[in-house]
């Protein structure tokens, strides 16, 4: 038997592990859909956060703030200042029930605390 029949054996044999099975190799099968929630960050430090969706990494600006997703609805948000801990909060994703900037979202986390806005002629 020569090799290009052994190759032409296995991938006969892979295609009926793949059909026998019932498993669709091209599409991974979704538990959960994604969930989009806001991050604002009302401190003067830029904040690292891991993400779920790329294995990368996300900044969020000082005084800014950034859309993140998750795909579970209960996780831990830990966010990286210089490489150490900074912010670690247990979210639950609650779908449509934060209002930010017109639109709807899933969960926001806001790090720091709102600073009033001073009002000239007041203190």
């Amino acid at each position: 038997m020569g090799r290009k029949s052994l190759i032409i054996l296995c991938l006969l044999g892979m295609f009926a592990i793949i059909v026998l099975s019932g498993a669709d190799a091209t599409t991974p099968a979704l538990s959960e859909p994604p969930y989009v929630g806001v991050i604002r960050n009302l401190t003067k430090n830029d904040i690292a956060f891991y993400s779920e969706n790329s294995q990368g990494t996300i900044v969020v600006p000082a005084k800014g703030w950034v859309e993140y997703v998750v795909w579970h609805e209960n996780f831990d948000l830990i966010g990286y200042l210089n490489g150490d801990p900074y912010y670690c909060k247990k979210m639950e994703v609650m779908p449509g029930n934060f209002q930010f900037n017109c639109k709807s979202y899933d969960f926001m986390a806001v790090i720091g605390a709102e600073e009033p806005t001073p009002v000239e002629g007041l203190g």
